[in-house]
């Protein structure tokens, strides 16, 4: 029960604990430098969220959906940043890691020509399927995820059951070990909420 304990905790932080989000470059690269401050990770998510809700047509949300980029209202400025889950930086070894902007633009392109098939999407499940027969080479599970939330916040669906992929696959296979999860449910690609 003191794991149980432990994960209640975790959700709560997630609701309540100040989140703090460091960002060296902008979307386009140029320096900036700045500590971003929310009241917690959903308040964050809802900014970013908010910014796809607020696009003027599908077609932006496709194209800023794709590369990640979004805007922010912070401190009375507001900002062009790109979700790190599909930035491209440099590691400690010089290598280049990460989304290179061509694989995002390539995937925009390709998802640009399904615009009517989102349009007549239905539910996130939906959306998440054309996202993901659309990928291109370097576009990964995260970014087919991360793309289909963004368009989905444009088209007014949330996801109603938990993807695992990369983060979220690990964390499933460690409530598997700890009894929490049914056995080989971490291999699925899909969970019901009701599971956990």
């Amino acid at each position: 029960m003191e794991f149980l304990s432990k994960l209640e905790s975790i959700v709560e932080l997630y609701f309540n604990k100040e989140y703090k989000l460091f960002k060296a470059k902008d979307a386009n690269g140029e320096d900036l430098g700045i500590w971003f401050e929310f009241s917690s990770r959903a308040s964050f998510l809802e900014s970013y969220l908010d910014y796809y809700r607020s696009l003027p047509n599908l077609k932006s949300a496709i194209v800023n959906g794709c590369s990640a980029k979004f805007k922010i209202l912070y401190d009375g400025q507001e900002y062009e940043l790109k979700h790190t889950h599909q930035e491209e930086f440099e590691d400690e070894k010089g290598n280049l890691r990460g989304v290179n902007n061509s694989v995002l633009s390539s995937m925009a392109v390709n998802l640009t020509f399904r615009e009517q098939k989102l349009r007549g999407a239905k539910s996130f499940d939906e959306v998440y399927e054309i996202v993901k027969e659309c990928k291109v080479a370097g576009f990964g599970a995260l970014s087919i995820y991360d793309a289909a939330v963004r368009i989905s916040a444009y088209l007014g669906f949330k996801p109603t059951q938990v993807f695992l992929h990369a983060g979220t696959r690990t964390g499933a296979k460690y409530l598997e070990e700890k009894g929490l999860l049914g056995e080989g449910l971490s291999q699925k690609d899909t969970l019901p909420v009701s599971d956990f």
